[in-house]
């Protein structure tokens, strides 16, 4: 399905967000943790996976890459694109003359 420049600005926010959320995920929850406190200080720490980490790394990657070809997209076509409405006129930055 094709769409436009404003759809896809869009759709490049939400799907930066979800990469964010995903790699948080993958990060940081993808293990849960269980300790063990003994009378002598003994303590132990066991991890225990929450999520299949492959399948969690591979859609964290495919939303990267996801991002990257949109990204791209939407430069390549706005470097052909033209405003409409606007035209360039450096003058308007003025020249400061000194007396």
């Amino acid at each position: 399905m094709e769409i436009t420049v404003s759809e896809g600005l869009g759709f490049l926010k939400t799907l930066k967000q979800r990469h964010e959320e995903l790699k948080a995920m993958r990060d940081e929850n993808s293990n849960r943790e269980k300790r063990y406190y003994g009378a002598n200080a003994d303590k132990t720490t066991e991890k225990i996976p929450v999520y299949d980490v492959r399948k969690l790394d591979k859609t964290v990657n495919t939303l990267a890459l996801t991002l990257r070809k949109l990204d791209s997209a939407i430069k390549a076509h706005n470097a052909t694109t033209k405003l409409a409405g606007f035209d360039w006129d450096d003058s308007v930055l003025g020249v400061i003359e000194t007396e």
